[in-house]
């Protein structure tokens, strides 16, 4: 019933280790997750395939095997500090990987790399269906090679880019080791969108980019759609699917095609600046006892919440801490909100959550004109939640006046995660004006329907703003006591995305 996943962010020096065979690895018919990666997003480098040697990856030796992560499944993966990563990587080898590509498009590649010798070079291959890649013979449909440059050390990280034409739907990746004695390290290959306007965060223009042809790319983009609509002619095809890949629809559930209009992003932050939050996109909710008797003071200080390697930190300190209404709390945390509120759309957040008893962190939504409506009437949207006493346990929540936890009718689900304190996932929702749908790593689990009956029902016809923040303790964080050991205790961040649906006009 629950997706019991384990993803935690790699690196990656590519060495496959010869380990005895791990028991989920015996299947190939799925990905090692329940469900694939979703493309555009980011693939952790141990998140690879069931099946095996030959199915899920090839290794040819025993070099470094002191796995710690999926230990028993084939490849190696080792820690620096608090990250995982792939070992070594020689001669051939490879790793395989299943994605969900949501758009036919050109995406840019970024691969996060570090290397202390002479670099290397590695191989993406693309095959347009979870075929069972197990021999060399099969034709991958892309390829993309990408060369690792000395960084100056095994964790000294920099970022490689390059582009690809992805169709969309079910895909198989595989990283293929090219170079002979060299070695390298990858923590994650990230896939965004690709404009060939965009300038690297580092403020420099790549080889690759300097040199890309609209013109050729539209050529490309034009006869790979002929083809597909050739396709659409053919008796046997799938006339759903073929217009689902033509249109730019996508799967909202893995399961089916919508029956709205496709997604366009409007509003992101990707935190790739570090140091305090951009002030444009957030703002601090401060303040001691605020809610829900908890135990922190929200600060806007730059150690409870600020950004560092492409990530947003929140973190929650164990210390005395005076708030502006001259009480002290034991504890400091933060939480943001944003600076713009959103109604309806689809709203993605990827993160790692904290953990320990005593933590209540989420991911929440709140409306706007709180200030003016008294709560639960102006409405709250729990996108995720989670307390430490019950570590595995994601909850998705409604609140209004008529459905609520005072009155016990709140309307709510949980799904099972493991550790999610250790990996990342992608918690989020699909907002309409008939109903909100909640996912986790866009696998639906609840749907909450407007019912027809007002807004005590239902005020989300209203904006509201996003919320990310860290309690300590509270009615229900500390239900079972604080874990003073625990602490500091952080919530990172991977980016919050918020699209609206594209008007028809853009289909």
């Amino acid at each position: 019933m629950h997706p019991k996943s384990l993803l935690v962010p790699v690196v990656t020096s590519l060495c496959l280790a010869a380990l005895t065979t791990h028991a989920d690895d015996k299947t190939a018919s799925s990905p090692f997750f329940e469900h694939s990666i979703s493309i555009p997003g980011t693939v952790q480098m141990h998140w690879f395939d069931k099946g095996g040697e030959g199915v899920a990856y090839h290794e040819a030796d025993n070099r470094n095997a002191n796995g710690e992560v999926r230990k028993g499944a084939g490849v190696d993966i080792a820690r620096s500090g608090g990250d995982f990563y792939l070992g070594w990587m020689t001669g051939d080898e490879w790793v395989r990987y299943s994605l969900n590509v949501a758009d036919h498009a050109t995406y840019r590649i970024e691969a996060r790399v570090a290397s202390e010798q002479s670099g290397g070079k590695f191989r993406l291959e693309f095959f347009n269906s979870r075929v069972k890649v197990s021999t060399r013979s099969i034709k991958a449909e892309n390829t993309v090679e990408i060369d690792v440059p000395n960084t100056g050390g095994w964790n000294n990280w920099q970022y490689v880019y390059a582009k690809v034409i992805l169709p969309s739907g079910p895909t198989s990746m595989r990283v293929v080791h090219l170079s002979e004695k060299t070695a390298y390290n990858i923590e994650r290959i990230r896939f965004r969108h690709f404009d060939p306007r965009d300038l690297n965060r580092d403020g420099k223009t790549t080889d690759d980019e300097a040199s890309f042809d609209l013109k050729k790319f539209e050529e490309t983009l034009k006869t790979q759609t002929a083809v597909l609509n050739e396709m659409m002619l053919s008796p046997r095809a799938d006339q759903r699917a073929f217009h689902a890949l033509l249109s730019g629809w996508r799967p909202t559930d893995g399961s089916h095609l919508p029956d709205d209009a496709p997604w366009k992003l409007v509003w992101a932050d990707e935190f790739d600046r570090d140091g305090k939050p951009d002030p444009q996109k957030w703002k601090y909710e401060t303040g001691y006892l605020l809610r829900n008797r908890e135990a922190q003071h929200y600060t806007d200080h730059k150690k409870n919440a600020y950004v560092k390697d492409g990530h947003l930190i929140i973190e929650a300190i164990k210390e005395k801490s005076k708030a502006p209404n001259g009480k002290t709390a034991d504890y400091s945390s933060a939480s943001l909100y944003s600076a713009k509120p959103f109604r309806y759309g689809r709203i993605d957040v990827r993160a790692k959550l904290p953990t320990g008893r005593g933590m209540w962190p989420a991911i929440w939504m709140l409306a706007d004109r709180i200030g003016k409506v008294r709560w639960p009437l102006c409405g709250e949207i729990d996108i995720m939640e989670n307390v430490g006493y019950d570590p595995h346990v994601i909850h998705g929540s409604v609140h209004t006046l008529k459905y609520n936890h005072t009155i016990n009718t709140h309307q709510s689900s949980a799904w099972e995660l493991d550790k999610p304190w250790e990996t990342f996932h992608v918690y989020g929702i699909e907002w309409h004006p008939e109903r909100i749908d909640f996912y986790i790593d866009r696998v639906k689990y609840m749907t909450f329907a407007n019912e027809g009956s007002g807004e005590e029902a239902w005020p989300f016809d209203n904006p509201h703003n996003l919320k990310l923040n860290i309690a300590v303790g509270g009615m229900w964080g500390g239900v079972k006591g604080i874990d003073d050991s625990i602490f500091p205790q952080r919530m990172e961040i991977d980016y919050v995305r918020v699209y609206e649906a594209a008007k028809k006009s853009e289909e």
